[in-house]
């Protein structure tokens, strides 16, 4: 596993090596260390120009990390200094092998539901004891859909809701992101074609797709895409809990129907990656991208600065009459590993330890923070509220919503919201699911969360960020297979390990020598931020 660890310090240097090889909670001057585990590229990293984003109500520096402002925010409260050591992982197999080896103590960790499910099942997760303070944020309609999701424990069997071991960090979807342009150019299609060809997981099988799109190295992304399209006639015809049956099916006959559609997406495929995928589609490598909708959301915004226009689908089409299919919908949680020698009989320092994790939970899920933390990322937090909403009208040139009669947009000019709506270039784009119950009165009663968006960010940064209703009760969440895991981990291998057909060779000797001619600039390129246009509305 790459990993590397970003340590927050109130001390001398010379105290680094002592608290990262002893994977203790304090260093040998007493300093409080806490020590988070999470995906790469998944929390805001200050970079120069970032002030010009200021979420309201964030107070700290912004030229600091947010575990620096973390950091800050604890001495401030407290007047104590800590280390935070923040380690990564790339996938939820490897952090939960970290997790079980228990050579390095971690006070926090990000996985997705269904890991979490096994964590819970493993016996090794710490249960929250401010429950309320840390959900207080949450969109209730994240809290309602996460609240089904249950696990039991091997040990002692008992079975519980997994929000009472966690909380959603963010949340997202799977789809297919693509350049329109791409296939135009080098495939001879139309742009209109392709985009309908990319309502559909079968575009990744199709021939006008060979070897120009990549797929995660992640074995339940790929297996959920497979098995949706191995059962599509089935998926067509079920209701959204039938489609969660068929979408966590793991016996072994389902095992070798999806292993031979699996090979057949990988033979199609330009091959696997795990964190690359979106700037390949930046720098046009590759025309779509099987991925996550957080780096679509990225990618997709990334792009608009060199002018090069990305898409993104959930092939859902809860609309079609001819093909009706499903995605994922993920989350990815905070949890707290269980560390303490005797959970019922925790000494002070292990009980100071878990409520110090906590305290850092509920500080990530400030509104002022979600919405920081989402800028820099791309994803999309649970949070709701009056922050988040207000970042949507920042990002998305939102221009009005329902309840208002006129806006202003940066330069003064006035303009009714009656003539918006008969504007071609805007659509109504209904969010009240996700922010109903969390805002303050005055957006409620204005209908704020009901928008006249742009067209140009509906079916591209706006659509991965925040689907609609209807795509979503489409979508379907992950379990953990709990003991068939390994027989799929061994299917899974199988399908990776497979020879590689002699184009996709020759493509790959390309990408390599394509990517050492431009090593060079990536690494001292910085990540182009998209400046926010600031949206006064009435």
């Amino acid at each position: 596993m790459f990993k590397f660890s970003k340590l927050i310090l109130f001390f001398p240097v010379s105290l680094i090596s002592i608290a990262v090889l002893s994977g203790c909670s304090k260093n040998t001057n007493d300093t409080r260390v806490l020590r988070i585990l999470n995906s790469e590229d998944y929390i805001y990293e200050y970079e120069e120009g970032d002030e010009e984003y200021a979420p309201e109500g964030n107070n700290r520096a912004y030229q600091m990390d947010m575990i620096d402002q973390f950091a800050d925010y604890w001495n401030e409260k407290y007047g104590e200094e800590i280390q935070v050591i923040y380690d990564t992982f790339d996938t939820n197999e490897t952090m939960f092998n970290e997790l079980k080896t228990g050579k390095t103590t971690y006070d926090i960790c990000i996985p997705s539901e269904y890991m979490i499910q096994k964590l819970y099942a493993n016996d090794m997760l710490h249960k929250f004891a401010s429950k309320d303070a840390i959900w207080e944020n949450v969109s209730p309609f994240i809290s309602d859909v996460f609240n089904r999701i249950e696990a039991t424990n091997m040990i002692d069997k008992v079975t519980a809701k997994i929000s009472d071991y966690s909380v959603p960090y963010m949340w997202g979807t799977m789809g297919i992101m693509y350049n329109p342009n791409y296939y135009v150019s080098n495939k001879g299609v139309t742009e209109d074609e392709i985009h309908e060809i990319m309502t559909e997981w079968n575009s990744l099988y199709e021939e006008v797709l060979k070897g120009s799109f990549s797929i995660k190295d992640s074995v339940r992304d790929s297996f959920a895409i497979s098995i949706i399209h191995t059962y599509g006639e089935e998926v067509a015809e079920a209701d959204h809990d039938e489609l969660f049956e068929i979408f966590n099916r793991h016996d072994s006959k389902t095992f070798e129907e999806v292993k031979t559609d699996m090979n057949k997406l990988k033979d199609n495929a330009f091959g696997f990656e795990t964190d690359s995928g979106k700037t390949d589609m930046t720098t046009q490598k590759i025309g779509a991208n099987m991925c996550w909708s957080g780096d679509a959301t990225w990618a997709i915004t990334e792009a608009r600065d060199n002018d090069l226009e990305l898409y993104y689908s959930i092939p859902t089409n809860y609309q079609g009459e001819e093909y009706k299919g499903a995605s994922n919908l993920w989350f990815d949680c905070f949890c707290m590993p269980k560390n303490a020698k005797d959970e019922n009989n925790q000494t002070e320092e292990e009980a100071a330890q878990y409520a110090m994790a906590e305290e850092f939970i509920e500080f990530m899920c400030m509104p002022e923070n979600a919405a920081q933390n989402c800028y820099c990322v791309g994803y999309t937090p649970a949070v709701a509220g009056d922050a988040m909403l207000d970042y949507m009208y920042d990002c998305y040139d939102i221009r009005g919503f329902v309840g208002a009669e006129e806006i202003e947009d940066e330069d003064g000019e006035i303009t009714l919201v009656e003539d918006l709506v008969a504007d071609e270039d805007y659509l109504l784009y209904d969010l009240s699911y996700f922010f109903e119950g969390s805002l303050s009165e005055e957006y409620e009663e204005l209908g704020a969360a009901v928008l006249y968006a742009d067209l140009d960010y509906v079916g591209r940064e706006l659509a991965a960020q925040y689907p609609l209703y209807e795509t979503l009760d489409r979508c379907a969440i992950m379990n953990d297979f709990g003991d068939d895991t390994g027989n799929l981990l061994d299917m899974w291998e199988s399908v990776r390990t497979n020879k590689l057909p002699t184009w996709a060779i020759i493509l790959l000797c390309v990408e390599v020598a394509a990517g050492l001619g431009l090593g060079t600039y990536f690494v001292i390129k910085k990540v182009s931020r998209k400046k926010f246009k600031k949206i006064r509305n009435a």
